[in-house]
This record gives C-alpha cells, sequence and structure tokens, in this order.
C-alpha cells in the first residue's frame, strides 16, 4: 500500500502481533516520526474485522490520556486499516529485560502513571483486556503509554458487566478468565496489572505459563516472592491485593491509585 499519498514515508518494520504489523514513518503533515500499525483485513477472521477492529477504532477515537498512546489518523483501504500513533522508543518488557528488575523506587513512577490510564479507561467504561508489559509503550521521555486495544470492550449501562471471551496472554491472564467462567474484565485488568508490577520489580513472572494446566494450579496457591531482589512488604501487599484470587476479593483500580506504596517518598 502507497501511503506517500497520505503524506507519510515508510520504514522498517519494529513490531509484529498477531494481527498487524507496526513500521516507523515520518509524517509530512506533522513533521515528525509516527509508527503506523498495518492490519491486512484480508487475514483476519470475520469476528475480529466485525467486532474487535471496529471496538479499537472507537477507542481510540474516544481515549485521550497522557499515558494512552495518542492515534492521530485512521486510514482504511479497501484491504487494510491503519493506525497512525505517536512514536515510542521500546516497551516495558524490553526495558524490564536490559536491566534484569526495577528498584521499587524505578518502578513506582511508572506503575503509578500505568495505573492512571488504567483508571482513566475503567471510569470510561473501557476495559483493555490484555494488559502486559509488550502492551505499554515508552517514549523518548520515558513516559508510559497503554496501547493495542484491540481486545478491549466498552460496557456502559449496567453494574452486571460479565464477559465470556478468552482475552489476552496466559501469564497476565486471570485465574477467572483462564477457568472459562464468565468474568468482570474491569477485575481481570487489575489482576494483569498486578502481574505487570511483580515483572517490574523482580524481573520474573510470577506463575510459569510453560503449561496452562499447571499454570491455573499455581494461581490457585499462595503467590511466591525470589529471595532476592527483597520487596518491602508494602509492596508485597500491593502485588498481593491486585493478584487476589477471588475476584470478588480483587482491589478496584481507584484502590490501586490510591495504595499507600505510591506515598513513598523517591
Amino acid at each position: 500500500m502507497d501511503l506517500t499519498i497520505f503524506g507519510y514515508e515508510i520504514g522498517d518494520v519494529i513490531g509484529e502481533g498477531t494481527y498487524s504489523t507496526v513500521r516507523k514513518a515520518f509524517s509530512q503533515k506533522l513533521q515528525k516520526p509516527v509508527a503506523i500499525k498495518i492490519i491486512d483485513r484480508s487475514k483476519q477472521s470475520d469476528d475480529y474485522i466485525t467486532k474487535f477492529l471496529p471496538r479499537e477504532v472507537s477507542i481510540f477515537a474516544e481515549c485521550s490520556h497522557p499515558n494512552i498512546i495518542k492515534v492521530y489518523e485512521v486510514i482504511k483501504s479497501s484491504e487494510h486499516t491503519l493506525f497512525i500513533m505517536e512514536e515510542a522508543k521500546t516497551d516495558l518488557f524490553d526495558l524490564v529485560d536490559s536491566q534484569d528488575y526495577f528498584s521499587e523506587e524505578v518502578a513506582r513512577p511508572y506503575l503509578k502513571q500505568i495505573a492512571q490510564a488504567l483508571e482513566y479507561c475503567h471510569v470510561h467504561h473501557i476495559a483493555h483486556r490484555d494488559t502486559k508489559c509488550e502492551n505499554i509503550l515508552l517514549t523518548a521521555d520515558n513516559i508510559p503509554k497503554i496501547t493495542d486495544f484491540g481486545l478491549a470492550t466498552c460496557i456502559k449501562g449496567s453494574d452486571s458487566c460479565p464477559c465470556s471471551t478468552f482475552c489476552g496472554s496466559a501469564a497476565y491472564t486471570a485465574p477467572e478468565v483462564l477457568n472459562g467462567d464468565k468474568y468482570d474484565p474491569f477485575k481481570a485488568d487489575i489482576w494483569s496489572l498486578g502481574v505487570v508490577l511483580y515483572v517490574m520489580v523482580t524481573g520474573c513472572m510470577p506463575f510459569d505459563d510453560s503449561d496452562l494446566s499447571k499454570l491455573k494450579e499455581l494461581q490457585t496457591q499462595s503467590l511466591q516472592f525470589p529471595p532476592s531482589p527483597s520487596l518491602s512488604d508494602c509492596c508485597q501487599n500491593l502485588i498481593n491485593v491486585m493478584l487476589e484470587k477471588d475476584p470478588k476479593k480483587r482491589v478496584s483500580i481507584n484502590h490501586v491509585v490510591e495504595h499507600q506504596w505510591f506515598e513513598v517518598s523517591n
């Protein structure tokens, strides 16, 4: 697809996912580098094309938050849908991996901003349903930005919001979702955010996800923390309340944002 007619000079591929390819580009209109998420609709399922893709377009149009990736424009051709997005330098997974793990002092402002973005989504009735380190981008100024709303859902007009669609990566997925139960997607987001924090401050996953049946069993057991790095009781408490097995007892996003761990001076 020739995007020069739209004022974009296409560069290298910087990411590939199940549904899309992301390339570097330069916008003549904006006069700055951007990223273009390219979705070839001819290669996607009817369910994705009719339900998930329109939902993602709609959600990006509604969202405006400093910690959610900005979409400047959506272009649709006969076969492709393209999201023109702000540029990022890396993702959270690669950054943590490059440093083994973050100290609590380093992790704290990252998680605060991510949680505030998720709080914004939940206030606007949007559940992300695929929160993971790979879906948190970092700008050149080290600002975290949630991206990829391809599995998100918007639920309005009811206090009851059960979902049944399996969404996300198993390692970040709440037990009620893995078990195939009807679930509250907002509470499932909290579990995923808890996994994100655990990864940031330990450099490893809280549960071995190499075997799905084993993963389900591990999720029923008490959460274990590695002996090193040593985490504060306050940090462990925040992780534990997010990784609460019973979704009815799991905290909401506003409780996460107001947790005392964020009150500790850097």
